[in-house]
């Protein structure tokens, strides 16, 4: 009764949220989000007249990688969850039903983006070398 309560409200929330958010703020809000965190990445890297090598790159690169990859892994699993406990909840409506699963499909490709990234880098620093 209080997860039903809960997610009919988390719902409600969600859909006010979405009618409110336009999605021109969001673009927005991820661009500036991209700017902070590669600025933070960049400041890390090393610096010095050492010619031309790519050691600025690789820890920009890296910076980034662990960035997206600790994004996917926790904000892919806690969408996983939430789309369960939406759909599981539904009962009789089918917006709820809906959305529950379309939150479920996209934490599992969240989720299933996690391990395909680690095993795509994985693959590349093999054939790199």
């Amino acid at each position: 009764m209080i997860t039903s309560h809960t997610c009919e409200y988390l719902l409600h929330y969600l859909t006010r949220l979405r009618s409110t958010i336009r999605f021109e703020a969001v673009l927005i809000a991820s661009f500036l989000v991209l700017v902070v965190f590669s600025g933070s990445a960049t400041t890390q890297a090393p610096t010095g007249g050492s010619g031309g090598t790519t050691t600025g790159w690789e820890t920009i690169l890296d910076n980034l990688y662990n960035g997206l990859y600790i994004t996917l892994q926790y904000i892919g699993l806690t969408i996983l969850v939430l789309g369960f406990m939406i759909w599981f909840s539904a009962r009789n409506n089918s917006q709820h039903f809906e959305t529950g699963m379309k939150l479920t499909m996209g934490g599992g490709t969240m989720v299933v983006a996690y391990f395909g990234l680690g095993a795509l880098v994985s693959l590349l620093e093999f054939v790199a070398g």
